[in-house]
């Protein structure tokens, strides 16, 4: 990885672009999706090249709206970029999520073989499945919160039809709408503040 002081790579909104060819554990929020990837590149002639990325969210097909996540190649230019910011996480951050990850031998884990929405606040189109799944524990959850991101090893729903996450990345800004990047062991969230919530499957998290 080129060397950097700062793990924010790009920012539109505090006008951050750090131009180099980067690799490393990054994440990009791209809308209201988010681009997983291990490679990006960014300069004033080539633009936003990222290879490889895993794209998560979801889409509108027809009258319904489904989670999805694919691997795709991505170029865009610098002046119309839709990316909002991408990050690499540093290594010692990585480290304590490695660290914490929770064994797939675990008898009553639920890997689920394809992306699933577990949760979508939107008045038209929302489900919640979180009642169904209460007191399961979910591997590989994504979600998009009110100003951030988190990223899980795994969640379960408690009593009070809340996820709470374990072993977790978030990244996300502050009041100043500075972004900043932490792990967690455990994280309760309210489900009020969450936008939604894709379980990635086990066949698209194969290398």
């Amino acid at each position: 990885m080129k060397n950097s002081d700062s793990f924010v790579l790009f920012d539109s909104l505090k006008d951050i672009k750090i131009n180099g060819e980067f690799t490393g554990s990054i994440i990009s929020k791209y809308w209201d999706k988010i681009i997983f990837s291990d490679n990006i590149k960014i300069s004033d002639s080539e633009g936003i090249i990222i290879s490889d990325g895993l794209i998560t969210g979801f889409e509108k097909l027809g009258n319904k709206v489904h989670p999805f996540s694919k691997k795709m190649d991505f170029k865009w230019n610098l002046t119309e970029t839709p990316l909002e910011y991408s990050v690499c996480i540093p290594e010692d951050t990585m480290e304590q999520y490695d660290q914490g990850q929770f064994s797939n031998e675990f008898p009553y884990t639920i890997n689920l073989l394809h992306t699933a929405g577990l949760l979508l606040n939107d008045l038209k189109s929302g489900l919640n499945h979180l009642d169904f799944f209460k007191g399961e524990i979910l591997k590989n959850p994504i979600a998009m919160i009110r100003n951030g991101i988190i990223v899980a090893d795994r969640v379960v729903i408690d009593d009070n039809g809340d996820p709470v996450f374990y072993d977790c990345l978030i990244v996300g800004r502050d009041k100043n709408e500075d972004i900043n990047i932490s792990y967690e062991p455990i994280i309760n969230v309210d489900d009020r503040v969450v936008e939604y919530i894709i379980i990635l499957g086990i066949e698209e998290l194969k290398i």
